[in-house]
């Protein structure tokens, strides 16, 4: 939580520079570096089944050490910057299922109601998450901690938009369906970022997701909604 301390009193401007500027420095817990893979094979409307693999991080983008590390939420061209920087992408909302069916580590989850935007809530939930998982090995496939901010075709008609989707009870049911209606500066403590590698395999051959996305008998291996044209987050 040390680095919670001096942001907490920063504009959301400043906060979110602070942050960009760890992430980009890689300030981040070294567990977070063991991808796990998220594997399937699907059928499509084609009639051709098709596998496809990709790595993600085990856990919601954090900043710190391994001994003391918070899960920092962020605007989306924060997790953008982050990705481009290092060759990551924001899932989906399929991926986000897809994900949350892979993790070995699922917990309930626990919404706040009071100070959403606060930082001081954001480490409040960090430390709920960690006494949640207390027993678990660091580095655990982790699901059910955060709401995921996703892609989706739906900021093509509402621009300057944050989209999320998630927070998965253990029957499978998310808490949050895809909403895309906050402004794209809107932070709160349920928010996570869980990177996943941007060069995929589909049917063993490496694919960019971006280049999934855009296939149309491919853009159903990673989504729900068709093709995606524009599978990222810029001002």
């Amino acid at each position: 939580g040390a680095f919670i301390a001096p942001v907490a009193t920063l504009s959301r401007e400043r906060r979110e520079i602070g942050i960009r500027r760890e992430l980009l420095a890689g300030n981040i817990p070294s567990f977070l570096r063991q991808l796990r893979a998220v594997t399937d094979t699907v059928a499509g409307g084609d009639g051709v089944t098709r596998s496809f693999s990709y790595e993600v991080m085990p856990d919601y983008l954090a900043v710190g050490s391994d001994e003391d590390f918070v899960r920092i939420p962020m605007t989306p061209y924060t997790a953008q910057a982050f990705g481009d920087a290092f060759g990551f992408v924001l899932p989906t909302r399929k991926m986000v299922n897809d994900i949350w069916r892979a993790a070995g580590t699922r917990v309930e989850p626990r919404p706040l109601t009071q100070a959403r935007e606060s930082p001081e809530t954001f480490l409040a939930h960090h430390r709920i998450i960690e006494a949640q998982l207390a027993g678990a090995p660091r580095g655990a496939f982790v699901a059910g901690i955060k709401k995921d901010v996703v892609v989706t075709n739906q900021l093509r008609q509402r621009p300057n938009r944050v989209a999320i989707f998630g927070w998965h009870y253990p029957s499978g049911q998310p808490i949050q369906p895809l909403y895309s209606g906050h402004v794209d500066w809107y932070v709160d403590y349920s928010h996570g970022i869980r990177p996943v590698r941007r060069m995929m395999r589909v049917d063993g051959r490496a694919r960019s997701y971006e280049e999934i996305l855009a296939d149309t008998s491919l853009a159903h291996l990673l989504s729900d909604e068709g093709v995606i044209p524009i599978p990222r987050y810029d001002r």
